[in-house]
């Protein structure tokens, strides 16, 4: 999940299967992120991450997840991968400042892989208000599994909660989600807790077939690096009774986020 994450994840995504009563207890989900930007810096970090996502409802009321993925990054240093998309951990040193702030002639640049942090969820779904509108709370937690030394991860546990309340008005799904960030702090430098806020809608264009927009925000991570702003759509279609398919892509809208990205997920549901 990108937005793996999830970025899991994708809040639209958790929004389809909000309506756990309908679903098997188990899902698996395969995907593939992809994105580029500066990130405010003066040369681009691109990142891969193929995440794998095990998910176990024992009831409509509550749903558990673990997603792991494997990923790789090239970039300046100042990003790292992150369950959300890149995370700005400081100035890499595409900045083009060298020792004493003077200016360096080239950028080197990082190019590493490996396992990506394990991050583990748990969401509860409220009962329905006028029988319509829809609440979950989740929590979710970051075990540090990623080799911060090769700059896959912070090396530090993070966890945030969230809350999402969405409604159904014919074809269309709006929706808001609302979470707390909370990092942990790297020995060189403070990495802010922060808010992160999504408006948007999913639309049903048949049985099988629904589309989705959204507008991302999330402060700032560090004292330098600027908030991240995204637009979001995804396209998902329904194969069959045990598997779907989801394509989606986004933009960048400010400094702190990546200039583009987009990816697929395919998930499959055991028959009951």
């Amino acid at each position: 999940m990108r937005k793996t994450a999830l970025y899991s994840a994708i809040v639209v995504a958790g929004v389809s299967v909000s309506s756990g009563a309908l679903a098997s207890e188990w899902k698996y989900t395969l995907g593939t992120d992809i994105s580029s930007g500066d990130y405010g810096d003066s040369a681009e970090t691109e990142i891969v991450s193929t995440p794998f996502t095990a998910s176990y409802s024992p009831s409509d009321k509550w749903t558990f997840k673990a997603s792991m993925p494997f990923v790789q990054i090239e970039g300046p240093g100042g990003v790292v991968p992150g369950g959300d998309g890149g995370v700005v951990v400081g100035r890499g040193n595409g900045n083009g400042l060298g020792n004493g702030g003077q200016q360096t002639q080239e950028t080197e640049i990082y190019s590493e892989s490996g396992l990506g942090d394990l991050w583990l969820t748990g969401t509860y779904s409220l009962e329905p208000v006028a029988e319509r509108w829809f609440f979950d709370l989740s929590a979710k937690y970051k075990v540090p599994t990623a080799d911060e030394e090769k700059g896959l991860g912070t090396g530090e546990a993070d966890y945030s909660l969230q809350a999402e309340v969405f409604t159904v008005a014919g074809n269309f799904t709006p929706f808001a989600t609302v979470a707390r960030k909370f990092k942990g702090d790297l020995p060189e430098s403070e990495i802010k807790d922060v808010w992160y806020m999504s408006v948007g809608s999913g639309y049903t264009l048949t049985e099988n077939n629904s589309v989705g927009l959204s507008l991302d925000y999330q402060q700032a991570t560090t004292d330098t690096s600027d908030p991240s702003t995204e637009l979001f759509g995804y396209f998902n279609h329904k194969l069959n009774n045990q598997w779907s398919a989801m394509a989606y892509a986004y933009m960048g809208l400010a400094d702190g986020s990546p200039d583009q990205g987009f990816g697929f997920q395919l998930s499959y549901r055991p028959g009951n």
